[in-house]
C-alpha cells in the first residue's frame, strides 16, 4: 500500500476514533443531553431546520447514513416538521451528490456496468424505464450516495432521477417518523 494511502487511512481512522471519544464524553459529563440539544436547537430559532438539512446534505457527501438524520429531524423537530425537514433534507442529499458527480464526470464511451447479475439488471433498466429503475433503486438502498454518484454516470436525465427518488423516499421517510414515534 502506497504512503500517502496508509497516511489518509490513519488520519480518517484517528478522526473517527477522536468523534467517538468526543461524543462519549460529551455524553458522560452531562453536556450532551436531550434537553441540552433541545434548548440548542430553540436558541437557533427559525434557522435549526435549514441548519440541519444543511447537515443532512453535508453528511450525504461524507457517507453518513440519511437514516440517522431522518431519525434524529424526528426527534429534534416532532412527527411534522420532522418529516418535512427528512423527507426534503434527503431529497436534497440524494440530489446534491447526482448533480456533483454529473458536473464533475468526464466524457465515457462507454459506461460501467456492475459485476453482480442482479444490480446489473437494473441498471440495464436505466436506458428503457429510467423512473422505474431509480424508483426500485432507491426503494432499496433509501439515501445511498454511492448509488447517487453510481446513477451519474449513466444517462438518465435528472428529472427522472429526481422524480424517482421523490416517490420512493416518501413512504421511507413516512414510515420512519411512524417508526420512531412508537419508541418516544
Amino acid at each position: 500500500m502506497p504512503r500517502s494511502r496508509l497516511a489518509w487511512r490513519l488520519l480518517l481512522g484517528v478522526l473517527v476514533a477522536a468523534s467517538f471519544a468526543g461524543g462519549i464524553y460529551l455524553w458522560r459529563t452531562g453536556n450532551m443531553t436531550p434537553t441540552a440539544v433541545k434548548d440548542w436547537l430553540d436558541s437557533l430559532g427559525p434557522a435549526a431546520p435549514l441548519i440541519f438539512v444543511a447537515a443532512f446534505v453535508a453528511g450525504a457527501f461524507f457517507g453518513v447514513p440519511g437514516m440517522v438524520f431522518v431519525i434524529g429531524g424526528r426527534l429534534a423537530f416532532g412527527p411534522y416538521v420532522g418529516f418535512l425537514v427528512g423527507y426534503g433534507g434527503g431529497l436534497l442529499a440524494v440530489i446534491a451528490p447526482f448533480v456533483m458527480a454529473r458536473l464533475l464526470r468526464r466524457a465515457v464511451s462507454e459506461p460501467k456496468r456492475p459485476k453482480y447479475r442482479w444490480v446489473a439488471r437494473a441498471f440495464d433498466q436505466i436506458e428503457h424505464r429510467p423512473f422505474r429503475a431509480v424508483l426500485v433503486m432507491r426503494l432499496v438502498v433509501w439515501f445511498n450516495a454511492p448509488l447517487s454518484y453510481a446513477l451519474a454516470i449513466t444517462e438518465v436525465r435528472l428529472r427522472d432521477y429526481a422524480a424517482g427518488c421523490a416517490v420512493a423516499l416518501a413512504p421511507v421517510v413516512a414510515l420512519a417518523m411512524i417508526a420512531t414515534g412508537w419508541f418516544m
